[in-house]
């Protein structure tokens, strides 16, 4: 296959993957975080004030949880209520997420164009630089961290593009920059800024930290300039403007909300000191199973999902590179430092989660697209298998979803060809050496394809209660136990109309449990008919998730009983 074949066909790769990311959008059943229910709650309540501040939420203890700018987006995004939808709310991290692949695909072609241009001949004529910068906007797209984190109404989007955007630029140009006097540490404040406003100040250090080691290390072999006290002291004023100036915009939260004291009660002490405490058992915590230090030291490979093993094959490749002595230009070594300072920064608070490192998934991404040619071919193969087991394990759910509801038109015949189709693909990657990494990508585009299509009919009229009985019960109260703030959330979306009371309640499963759910209210939702055997069922729905009772070996003999349950809307029985 020629050189220019093969570029077209990464490019149209990267495009049906970012195209993937609009799929399913609108649905309750896509890959996701928990938080996103409880960001989807203050901004709606915060939408009902009619006013921009301060947030309001029915948590007291759930309320300034983020600064605001998150929950402005979704407002503006959701006109105010007007078309509260899920679509409607994650576009915005949606194309913030496609704005920093571009500028990933961007960056990636020229700094393997430097490498080119620097005499890396054998390489040049395996790879285009349009074709780097494909590879790479395909694997920060299918990264599992990108599909979970930068797709949905989190935080990660918008504070990724910003955070990386800062290095990106210093990579792009480093000795430019990293000389600029005053024009860039402007630009880089307000960068900083934007993502303190999306996510915390805190943002300030780990992005100041990584700039102070480009100044210290990202320069051209024999370009460094001799250390001095006024270089030191230049390069401190530079970097203190871009943090005052990041501050100075976080500051405007104060500024402009009635109710400052809450903001630092319940931001600053509450959602950021309360992290970085120490104690007596901080260390046991450091060097525990589910929040230890090595949480954060493998968060770069973890989080590439179906990618890991093409992540470690990148490593093991740059590992290589770098015992032969091979230059490293100095936007590369940005990238590196990038990664070195997020991981450094985060391994200091008690709380650690690989979520913490989405930022740096753009810079792993150009790296990988960078040492592709010398990618070992059993990684691509690795990440095939793997893919090949997931297009299967979703081919497997949607047959139990067809005998759990009954209907074996649940699914069109294009989501079985899709699903076919990917399996092929997987093992194309085997078959055909030439063809691995492109088809080893492929399949693991098939996995985020088939995920999405699984739920998709959850997403309609088999998720959904019946319209007819819910317009019945216009503008009644119904009560949904939760056991975690802000769980009850989607029932906005599913009981349009209804006026939903969460309960801090377990789920119902005992008469006294049922009482207590019912002591308001003459409606509830429960998850077990038995549980409510006195009350009328009003309607009910089908959902993803695990039936209570079953076993991990019913996941594969009795998938139907599995992976999906069915939710009532009961009414309480008449005394």
């Amino acid at each position: 296959m020629s050189l220019v074949r093969t570029t077209y066909l990464w490019l149209a790769l990267a495009l049906a993957t970012a195209l993937a990311y609009l799929w399913g959008l609108d649905g309750l059943h896509i890959p996701k975080f928990g938080d996103e229910m409880v960001y989807t709650h203050i901004a709606r309540k915060t939408a009902e004030s009619g006013h921009w501040l301060p947030l309001q939420s029915d948590y007291s203890h759930m309320r300034n949880t983020k600064p605001p700018l998150l929950f402005w987006q979704a407002m503006v995004a959701g006109q105010w209520g007007a078309d509260w939808r899920m679509g409607a709310l994650r576009l915005p991290s949606v194309i913030y997420t496609w704005a920093t692949a571009l500028m990933v695909a961007l960056l990636a072609a020229r700094l393997w164009r430097q490498r080119v241009d620097a005499g890396a001949v054998a390489d040049s004529a395996r790879m285009t630089p349009l074709m780097a910068g494909a590879i790479a906007a395909c694997a920060y797209l299918l990264f599992f961290s990108t599909i979970r984190y930068s797709r949905t109404y989190l935080t990660s989007g918008p504070e990724t593009f910003w955070m990386f955007g800062v290095m990106a630029a210093l990579a792009w140009a480093p000795v430019r920059l990293l000389g600029s006097r005053l024009w860039f540490p402007l630009a880089a404040g307000m960068a900083t800024g934007m993502a303190c406003l999306y996510k915390s100040f805190v943002l300030v250090v780990p992005l100041g930290f990584a700039m102070l080691l480009c100044h210290l290390w990202a320069h051209e072999r024999g370009a460094s300039p001799q250390p001095s006290g006024a270089t030191l002291a230049r390069t401190a004023l530079k970097l203190g403007i871009s943090s005052l100036l990041a501050l100075a915009i976080f500051s405007l939260w104060f500024a402009l909300d009635p109710q400052p004291a809450e903001i630092w009660r319940e931001f600053i002490v509450g959602e950021n000191v309360g992290r970085m405490r120490g104690g007596p058992g901080y260390l046991s915590i450091a060097f525990g199973a589910t929040s230890g230090f090595w949480v954060i030291l493998v968060a770069c490979f973890s989080n590439g999902g179906l990618l890991l093993p093409v992540i470690v094959g990148a490593a093991v490749a740059a590992l290589q590179r770098a015992r032969r002595g091979e230059r490293i230009s100095a936007g590369e070594k940005v990238l590196w430092l990038w990664i070195l300072a997020l991981t450094l920064f985060f391994l200091v608070p008690s709380q650690r989660t690989t979520r913490y490192l989405v930022p740096a998934m753009p810079a792993v991404a150009i790296l990988v697209a960078l040492h592709w040619q010398r990618i070992h071919r059993g990684w691509f193969l690795a990440t095939a298998f793997l893919a090949a087991g997931a297009v299967a394990l979703m081919g497997l759910i949607a047959w139990g979803g067809t005998r759990a509801i009954g209907d074996a038109g649940l699914y069109p015949a294009a989501f079985w060809a899709l699903i076919v189709l990917m399996f092929t693909s997987a093992v194309a990657a085997f078959a055909v050496p030439r063809l691995t990494p492109i088809c080893s990508l492929a399949a693991a585009l098939g996995v985020l394809l088939s995920m999405t299509g699984v739920y998709q009919p959850f997403n309609g009229s088999a998720g959904q209660f019946d319209p007819q009985a819910l317009k019945a019960l216009q503008g009644l109260p119904v009560s949904v136990a939760y056991q975690y703030t802000g769980q009850t959330e989607r029932y906005w979306f599913l009981l349009p109309g209804l006026k939903v009371q969460p309960v801090a309640a377990p789920p119902v499963r005992t008469p006294a449990e049922l009482d207590k759910l019912l002591g308001n209210t003459r409606y509830a939702i429960v998850q077990e008919k038995a549980a409510c055997q006195p009350c009328k069922v009003v309607a009910s729905r089908w959902q993803p998730g695990n039936r209570p009772g079953a076993s991990a070996k019913d996941a594969i003999l009795r998938p139907e009983t599995y992976w999906f349950t069915r939710e009532y809307l009961v009414e309480r029985a008449a005394p």
